[in-house]
């Protein structure tokens, strides 16, 4: 029997894996968005200790510059700069020990999500990738009952 190929895509159950490996969802880690909200609410309070403290600085007369100058400061103590770059040295970091190991990440987002695995399954047949599959009754060695 001979066959021709005329075309490929991503509608095969291989082309869905190898579709997912290329263009992986987006990952809305909570550690993340609870850091942002974090950062808001910071800016609100500096914002907040701003407009307490500028009509003082009014009635002081202080000049333009000065006040400028004073709520830049408040703004950067209140907030919190190196938040964003101290996540992603530890990022950086995680990414640099695993290099170490010879395991090379596409997606430095799934660090964080990659430390919370407890069982990692190899599939070289496509047996686990089959459609309805389930796998029961599997216990590694940390979950043994005593």
């Amino acid at each position: 029997m001979l066959g021709l190929v005329r075309s490929t895509g991503f509608l095969t159950a291989k082309g869905a894996l190898v579709r997912d490996i290329l263009y992986p969802k987006i990952l809305k880690f909570k550690f993340y968005s609870d850091s942002l909200k974090f950062v808001g609410i910071m800016g609100l309070v500096a914002l907040i200790g701003f407009l307490i403290a500028l009509p003082q600085l009014i009635k002081n007369q202080s000049d333009l510059i000065f006040i400028i100058d004073k709520s830049l400061n408040l703004v950067t103590i209140t907030v919190p700069p190196a938040l964003p770059a101290a996540m992603t040295c530890g990022t950086l970091f995680a990414i640099g020990r695993l290099k170490g190991y010879n395991i090379f990440c596409i997606s430095p987002q799934r660090i964080n999500v990659a430390g919370r695995i407890k069982t990692f399954v190899f599939d070289k047949t496509g047996t686990l990738t089959e459609e309805g599959l389930s796998v029961l009754g599997f216990r590694s060695a940390a979950n043994k009952p005593e």
